[in-house]
């Protein structure tokens, strides 16, 4: 069955699934059975004899009749929702829904019992006076009906709510990951800037080396264009940090000294994409106002116990104040927030030797999911 939440303005049928008319089939026989045992003992108790069964009969068919009329219910309250559908159209259609329930209920029942009474042999089927059945039988509808109807309004409203949430959820999820792929899809202007005039300078220097940047720089535009999805394995993050150290190197010369320790079996461990790029370009900027001076960096991937420990430290002028870093580390922080909530997280320090110390931390498990 569809949400109730709009206003039908075509006739819709309920769509039916085996399975449930099953289980709802079930259901009203042992209510049959019940209340054919409870008609048969009252009417030993008042004293009167009958068929033992007979009240088996006059119970199941109609239970049988009421089951089968399970997808009328339905039907109303599928194009009759209690919701935008209208007050006048919810009356109207509950109203003319009871009706026929009460008409078809009577009709097959009746039917039933006198097909069965003539198969077994016990004579004509007595159904009473029917003027005075007919009514009784009208009150009893009109409470089964509204009864069944509730209930159906009620599994509807539930599905209904239950859509929404998924609708909800998912929209969650597009939203996250749109906002992911944003913080990691972006590369610095002020990279391709350093690294045109880096080829461009090589370019009458060392023809060689200017063609393997150039193959360098084509590898990482292309990591930044595939539609990835924000992560990707620290074996990718190493071979993608390789590609801009080269540039790096190339840039700064023996200025630039370079140091990786990284631990095995880590290899699959999803990292936010250009993770340790954006820390060993911030160690870079931070000291890009002391020429003449070798700067140390190292690059170290380590576990401790359930955590995966990122960091790169180097021996410059370091932060001056514990919220330094810039936009690259703002965003990288608010990734791993998305991706890990409070398992992932991004620290600023003093490097043991001097200079300053990024690192973040991220579940090991993440490597499993």
């Amino acid at each position: 069955m569809q949400t109730y939440l709009s206003t039908p303005t075509t006739w819709r049928w309920p769509r039916l699934r085996l399975r449930w008319a099953a289980l709802a089939l079930a259901l009203f026989l042992a209510n049959g059975v019940w209340r054919a045992v409870t008609v048969a003992l009252d009417l030993r108790a008042s004293g009167l004899s009958t068929r033992i069964w007979e009240p088996l009969v006059w119970e199941l068919s109609s239970s049988l009749v009421v089951w089968a009329l399970l997808p009328l219910i339905m039907a109303v309250v599928e194009n009759a929702p209690w919701r935008k559908g209208g007050r006048l159209r919810f009356l109207g259609f509950h109203a003319l829904g009871c009706l026929l329930f009460w008409g078809f209920h009577v009709a097959g029942m009746w039917g039933l019992r006198i097909w069965v009474y003539r198969w077994s042999g016990w004579g004509p089927y007595d159904y009473g006076r029917t003027a005075y059945r007919v009514p009784m039988e009208g009150f009893k509808d009109l409470i089964s009906f509204a009864g069944l109807a509730l209930l159906f309004h009620l599994l509807e409203a539930r599905r209904a709510r239950q859509a929404r949430d998924l609708a909800a959820a998912r929209l969650e999820a597009e939203l996250r990951e749109a906002r992911l792929q944003a913080l990691s899809a972006q590369l610095d202007p002020h990279f391709l800037f350093n690294a045109l005039n880096t080829l461009s300078s090589l370019m009458y220097e060392d023809l060689p080396k200017a063609d393997h940047l150039i193959t360098a720089l084509g590898q990482m535009l292309r990591d930044g264009l595939q539609a990835e999805g924000p992560t990707w394995p620290l074996d990718r993050e190493l071979e993608h940090l390789q590609h801009y150290l080269a540039f790096a190197e190339a840039r700064f010369g023996d200025r630039l000294q370079v140091e990786q320790a990284i631990a095995p079996g880590l290899g699959r461990l999803p990292v936010p994409r250009f993770a340790l790029q954006r820390l060993v370009e911030n160690a870079l900027k931070h000291n890009e106002g002391t020429p003449g001076r070798v700067l140390r960096v190292r690059v170290e991937v380590q576990q401790h116990g359930g955590l995966a420990r990122l960091s790169v430290s180097d021996d410059g002028v370091g932060f001056l104040d514990a919220k330094a870093g810039g936009l690259g580390l703002d965003n990288l922080r608010r990734s791993l927030a998305l991706l890990h909530g409070d398992m992932g997280t991004l620290d600023v320090g003093e490097a043991p030797g001097g200079g300053a110390r990024v690192g973040l931390s991220l579940p090991v498990e993440a490597a499993h999911g």
